[in-house]
């Protein structure tokens, strides 16, 4: 019944589209008779200008202007930078009308100069420069930025709240060309709402390009200015919500924004206990300026979590800061956040932040791990629970200066510390497939993670006010960092093989991990001749670390006193390194070709106190780099010397957990890695198409692989050996298509692939095998939009993982694969109401039981709009209507699988009322054009 609806519905939107007519015709310059390429093609109605659709030219001024009302009188206006205005009438009476060439003269007087406000086109192409008419693209009464933004051509917009612009990342959004909350882009996209907005301006982020030294724009991202309507420039705005629902759910929050002209002040505070952070990713990355210094972002420890519930975690630099965390089960967020910006003018902003996140965790786990060698399988279930408790501080200051047109600086400081209590028991048990039940026993693990980060940048980057293309950039970073972790683990496990023993285990491990980075980095570039310039830049890094590691035993009174100095050490690592390189950059038309040569000189000292003497290394090695630009194709070929994690180095044992130990090998060596990569992406603006791609290849020689060694009683030892053949390509692209039919019927689609492959030793009791992963996603959509009264959002995912391996007599291969189809639609009809649904079919072909292995997940929602200009939402929501929500995860890695299910936030109803705080200064009138079904 489903397929016939839409088959029909199909057939009548496409009879529709047929009855409509097509406007075609050439813009030529009456200069040079050559063709205007992205000049605007608008047609409105006659009678009240009224936007139908537009279109942009060619490459040689040839436009269509499709899906036309017939017998209607009808306007035609073109517009092109340093173009005068061109207005043509006219009136379709049948399908097709050709209005042949079109002529435009140049003219310096702005475009804004000669048009009236209800004449201006939806877009214009200003340079560099998009430029969207806010009012042109209709939205909701309580709609945000988010929102306009996903209707303009070209820019896409994920679940996740981030933002692509002909496929490159949105860095950051200004609004009237100051910084917005630390330029963070979700924060104006989801809290501003579009009723204000004027136009949408979107550059090329000039900032990136200083910071990297290069004028290759493939590799930066986009900025998205706002601008205001007039009389929006003082007034407050913001959003207060609370809800409550069975199983004993709730929400609340409300976010406050205050400006007046140079000052911006927002304040938020959440709590829920719905698995939800209450700031997103990139919220995060700005509190401190993270995002400011790709030598900062090198330096990030990052986990993000998503499951099949909808839940989401975030944990930066071992700091979880809400919603679910690698943890999993059920989690409690509450949290706080400041930000206070203040831009003078155009030249200075500075900006405060602070951020408290506060996670409380109930976990409860079930699973097992599956070990296979030959015809024996060691398996080891396990039935786990644990109470997590997590605190964290974030604060960030920093500005952002321009002393001259060409003088730009940058400086930030940023400290985090967060704290993590992790109180947990385990039922185990080890059984052979030969030799039958080997032991079971109990292990309570009683955690306490302190972590402290501290990090301060500054970049300053200045170009010539006389030879174009010179510049010079230094950039400077600190980072400093505390791990300082104690491990109290308690367990009682009865062995019944090689022979019958009762084992009792209690220890306290201590383990202090300060860490201090510092870096300087500088590049300078000179042209020389036509087409060609050189580029020299240098790097020093010095890095200072210790590890010290402390067992105790218990003492006669049961106090952990008894130090156990076979499991007891203290690592240091120093290391120096500096690095040189010069390159030469050859520009033609639209090919560029940059050869350099990195000269690379470190030096590390690792002390070990249970070592006679140091063991120093020290490596001066030539490093060659190419890279090659033909328009919108980019080649990069380098060489890298990667050190192995100080983790591995340590040459004592982690008996933690009593059934795995970990070990370390202090003679590891330093990586060598050759890796090419090849990404694109384009746009063509007429079609609305965006393709994009990218790949890598790597070859890895000293690459680090786990040595497992199986005990006869079921526990492993585990010791990081160097091994070389490690090779590595993967692949991702997609394409991206808008096709708008009318003004008031959109149809999008996007299909897209991730591959990945990997080829790797791994030793499992001393017998080496080759394994060989393929990794495959596939993912597929359609979205159809009429008129914002009816949309219907389609996507099909599908994932397929293979592990092979060499060795086939001793270890076997895997294969699994998992799907998702989804369908969401929205109808925002009668006036008041919006309605809301969405099914999930969800299937992974690696869970054994057939009632887990395949489950819908059925979410469903009704909200009414309510008071003064829709200020109110009351939103009556049910989630897993069928109560069929699961929380299954399956890994696969050597010869190993393992699979876990934890607890799920499964059935709940909830009601949540929220109220939009509209700024004082904005219309009452809501922007866009109102909505008719008929």
């Amino acid at each position: 019944m489903k397929k016939t609806g839409m088959i029909v519905f199909l057939l009548m939107a496409a009879l529709w589209v047929q009855a409509q007519g097509s406007i075609t015709g050439t813009l030529l310059d009456t200069q040079t008779k050559k063709g205007l390429y992205l000049a605007t093609v608008t047609v409105y109605k006659a009678a009240d200008t009224s936007i139908i659709t537009y279109r942009l030219s060619a490459t040689d001024g040839a436009f269509k202007v499709p899906g036309l009302p017939l017998n209607t009188p009808l306007r035609l206006i073109a517009t092109f930078t340093g173009y005068k205005v061109l207005r043509k009438d006219f009136t379709l009476t049948s399908g097709a009308l050709n209005l042949d060439t079109l002529w435009m003269a140049p003219d310096s007087t702005s475009l804004d100069e000669v048009l009236v406000v209800a004449e201006r086109p939806p877009m214009a192409v200003r340079k560099d420069t998009i430029e969207f008419n806010a009012a042109a693209f209709k939205t909701l009464p309580n709609a945000l930025v988010e929102d306009l933004l996903k209707k303009l051509p070209g820019v896409q917009v994920d679940r996740d709240g981030n933002i692509t612009v002909n496929g490159k990342p949105v860095n950051r959004i200004t609004v009237d060309g100051k910084a917005f909350f630390g330029d963070d882009p979700k924060m104006a996209t989801r809290n501003l709402p579009s009723n204000v907005i004027d136009k949408v301006q979107v550059t090329d982020d000039k900032e990136e390009l200083l910071r990297r030294g290069d004028d290759n724009l493939n590799n930066v991202g986009k900025v998205i200015n706002l601008t205001f309507k007039k009389g929006v420039k003082k007034g407050m705005f913001g959003k207060a919500y609370a809800g409550g629902g069975t199983e004993g759910t709730y929400e609340a929050g409300a976010i406050a924004n205050i400006f007046r002209d140079t000052l911006q002040v927002s304040a938020l505070g959440y709590t829920n206990n719905l698995n939800r952070a209450g700031f997103s990713f990139s919220e995060l990355m700005q509190t401190g300026g993270m995002q400011r210094n790709s030598d900062v972002n090198s330096n990030r420890s990052v986990s993000i979590w998503r499951n099949a519930s909808g839940g989401t975690g975030i944990r930066i630099n071992n700091i979880n800061f809400g919603g679910i965390t690698e943890y999993g089960g059920i989690s409690t967020s509450s949290g706080l956040g400041l930000n206070i910006n203040h831009s003078p003018n155009s030249k200075q902003s500075i900006f405060g932040q602070y951020f408290y996140g506060n996670v409380k965790v109930d976990v409860k786990n079930d699973g097992y791990t599956e070990y296979n060698n030959g015809d024996t399988l060691l398996k080891r279930t396990e039935d786990e629970k644990a109470k997590v408790l997590i605190n964290a501080h974030n604060i960030g200051l920093g500005a952002k200066l321009r002393p001259d047109s060409v003088t730009n600086i940058q400086a930030g400081i940023n400290y985090m510390t967060g704290n993590t209590v992790d109180d947990r028991y385990t039922l185990a048990q080890s059984t052979h497939s030969v030799l039958g039940s080997l032991s079971d026993g109990r292990i309570d693990l009683d955690r306490d993670n302190i972590s402290r980060n501290y990090r301060h940048y500054i970049n300053y980057n200045r170009l010539s006010r006389t030879r174009k293309g010179r510049r010079f950039t230094i950039n400077h970073q600190l980072i400093w960092q505390l791990r300082d972790n104690a491990a109290t683990t308690h367990s009682l496990i009865q062995y019944r093989y090689p022979q019958l023993k009762d084992s009792l285990f209690d220890q306290l491990r201590h383990e202090k991990v300060p860490t201090l980075n510092a870096s300087i980095n500088g590049n300078y570039s000179e042209p020389l001749v036509k087409n060609l310039s050189a580029r020299v830049d240098a790097r020093y890094e010095y890095e200072y670390l210790t590890n010290t590691i402390e067992t105790y035993n218990l003492d006669g009174s049961g106090g952990f006193t008894r130090l156990n100095n076979d499991l007891s050490n203290r690592f240091e690592r120093r290391s120096n390194s500096l690095s040189t390189a010069m390159g030469l950059e050859y520009k033609y038309k639209k090919l560029t070709v940059t050869p350099r040569v990195r000269y690379q000189s470190q030096r590390f000292t690792n002390r070990l106190v249970s070592m006679p003497e140091d063991v120093v290394q020290r490596l001066n090695t030539f490093l060659p780099e190419l890279g090659i630009v033909l328009g919108k194709l980019n080649i990069d070929y380098r060489k890298e010397v990667i050190l192995p994690d100080y983790r591995y180095l340590i040459p004592v044992f982690d008996n933690t957990n009593p059934y795995v130990i970990n070990n370390g090998n202090p003679n590891l060596l330093p990586a060598i890695r050759h890796s090419l990569q090849v990404n694109m992406y384009t746009y063509d603006p007429k079609l609305s198409l965006n393709v994009w791609g990218w790949a890598r290849a790597a070859k890895v020689k000293n690459d680090v692989i786990q040595n497992i060694l199986l005990q006869d009683n079921g526990t492993q030892i585990i010791m990081p050996v160097n091994a070389n053949g490690g090779k590595s390509i993967s692949g991702n692209g997609g394409i991206n298509k808008q096709n708008k039919f009318s003004q008031r019927f959109t149809m999008n689609s996007n299909i897209g692939f991730y591959y990945e492959y990997n080829e790797n030793f791994f030793s499992y009791n001393n017998e080496l095998s080759k394994q060989y992963r393929n990794n495959t996603n596939l993912w597929a959509g359609i979205g159809l939009n009429w008129n914002d009264v009816f949309e219907w959002n389609n996507n099909v995912n599908y994932g397929g993982q293979r592990v092979r391996n060499s060795n086939t007599a001793l270890f076997q291969s895997y294969r699994v694969s998992n799907y998702e189809i989804s369908s969401e639609q929205i109808l925002r009809w009668p006036k008041h109401i919006i309605l809301e649904n969405n099914v999930a079919f969800i299937q992974n072909s690696a869970i054994v039981d057939p009632s887990l292995r395949r489950f819908v997940r059925w979410n469903a929602a009704l909200n009414i709009t309510m008071l003064k200009n829709e200020a109110g939402v009351l939103r009556l929501g049910v989630y897993d209507i069928l109560r069929k929500m699961n929380n299954t995860d399956v890994v696969l890695s050597q010869n190993m699988l393992r699979y876990s299910r934890g607890n799920v936030l499964g059935n709940y109803y909830m009601a949540t009322f929220t109220y939009n705080i509209r700024p004082t200064g904005a219309k009452k009138k809501v922007g866009g054009q109102s909505l008719l079904l008929f």
